[in-house]
């Protein structure tokens, strides 16, 4: 009895550092993807100009180039967005009455709320 409890003691504490590495992990990768999509921290355009010119070992001139390219590429996708946006939505809307179409009265209440919760969460995305 007494050879198994520092078996077991190291057991758990190993555990216990895989529990913490994993969770933090989690966390931090939420977190930065989170600041990423909401533009808190870096800009996408700004991780993507760190990466290429840490991998690619960019000069100056050649960054603030690749800079100027991401930039110019966000703003037209961010163009192309907002004309198909209203197509997407109508797609979405239509494909939403279709489902509720077919749910239980009981579904249909969860179902609303869920599309409440998105809705919210798009409108929040936007500001």
């Amino acid at each position: 009895m007494k050879k198994s409890r520092p078996i077991f003691g190291v057991v758990l504490v190993f555990f216990l550092g895989i529990l913490c590495g994993s969770l933090a992990t989690h966390l931090l990768y939420k977190y930065r993807m989170e600041s990423i999509i909401s533009g808190k921290g870096e800009t996408r355009e700004e991780v993507l100009v760190t990466r290429l010119s840490r991998e690619l070992k960019l000069d100056d001139r050649q960054e603030e180039q690749v800079r100027s390219i991401i930039h110019e590429t966000h703003e037209a996708i961010k163009g192309l967005r907002s004309q198909i946006r209203p197509q997407t939505e109508a797609d979405i809307e239509k494909a939403q009455a279709r489902i509720n179409a077919i749910l239980t009265p009981e579904q249909r209440v969860k179902y609303v709320q869920m599309i409440a919760k998105r809705k919210e969460k798009m409108r929040k995305k936007e500001l």
